[in-house]
């Protein structure tokens, strides 16, 4: 008897007092920036994770406030659209077609890519709560990491 009890205590601390610790998440200093901006800016989780492939994918072009001014804007003809006139006049379905097929999608300029296949539905479902909460805000909120140069600077 007191064999199978020092035997099932055995067993049971073998089960639960040897188990590992999950090591901690590595440190995500970006992440951490775009958190605090969403909570400052009011944006829901799924829009602050869109924000952040936003300026990944899109300022480049479109510029981190999604005003048509990014970088490479001055390289293209046509420039990109500025968000702030277009975003409420469009439906989340609109930009979504421009998402997946890229602008041609919508016969618009073929310059802006289809990332369709490079993001995932749930991906593209945060680029379009981004652009939403972009659209509702009447003016885009603060970027990212506001270039020291200011505005019309490549």
């Amino acid at each position: 008897m007191k064999r199978r009890v020092l035997l099932l205590v055995a067993v049971w601390l073998g089960l639960t007092g040897c188990r590992r610790a999950s090591p901690p998440a590595p440190p995500d200093p970006l992440g951490d920036v775009f958190r605090k901006q969403a909570q400052e800016e009011g944006l829901s989780r799924t829009a602050t994770e869109g924000k952040r492939l936003f300026a990944h994918y899109c300022a480049t072009c479109h510029g981190e406030r999604g005003q048509g001014d990014g970088q490479n804007a001055y390289n293209l003809d046509p420039k990109p659209p500025d968000f702030q006139q277009s975003l409420r006049s469009h439906a989340p379905s609109y930009w979504r077609r421009i998402i997946e097929g890229g602008s041609a999608a919508v016969s618009r300029s073929p310059l802006c890519p289809p990332w369709g296949r490079a993001l995932s539905k749930r991906e593209i479902d945060t680029l379009v709560a981004y652009l939403e909460a972009l659209g509702r805000a009447g003016s885009p909120p603060p970027s990212v990491g506001q270039a020291a140069a200011g505005p019309g600077s490549p």
